[in-house]
């Protein structure tokens, strides 16, 4: 399982959520959206229409049954990075080829875990649409903020290509 490190989401209005990093070693910018279910984390990440965006996942624990090759919604992960409650990395599930969080790191898809889902969704849900960032801890907030507003806005875009 990959190292875990102290990282942070920024959103662009200065809300910021810390966490453990748990994916790969890069940051991840994009709009920040959730998802409510129970499952299907993986096809939540490889589905096209989360293209560009950063997905926060309300269940309050993901990664619990591993990542398969028949999950796949497309032949790639779509999504800029994954923000978690509780993530895990279990490969043992019946079905799992692999654990999530090899998977994502592999796949070069930063997450964060250790984040108030609950209290960023309110927020969220509050403030409506919002680009943000994944960061390690070392990155200061000047900066991650730099990144995030260069980010261009969802609206407009041409995702169909």
């Amino acid at each position: 399982m990959t190292a875990a490190f102290a990282g942070y989401l920024l959103l662009e209005d200065g809300r910021r959520f810390d966490g453990t990093l748990c994916g790969a070693p890069v940051a991840g910018i994009g709009e920040v959206v959730f998802t409510t279910g129970m499952s299907g984390y993986q096809e939540s990440v490889t589905d096209p229409s989360f293209s560009g965006q950063i997905i926060v996942f309300t269940y309050p624990q993901i990664g619990n049954y591993g990542v398969s090759t028949p999950a796949m919604e497309s032949d790639r992960v779509h999504a800029r990075a994954v923000v978690m409650r509780e993530a895990m990395n279990t490969e043992d599930a019946p079905s799992a080829e692999r654990g999530w969080l090899d998977w994502l790191t592999d796949c070069g898809i930063p997450a964060i875990t250790g984040v108030d889902t609950r209290a960023l969704v309110r927020h969220i849900r509050s403030a409506g649409s919002l680009r943000g960032g994944v960061f390690a801890a070392d990155v200061s907030e000047v900066d991650a903020m730099d990144r995030v507003v260069a980010e261009p806005p969802m609206s407009g875009r041409d995702l169909a290509r």
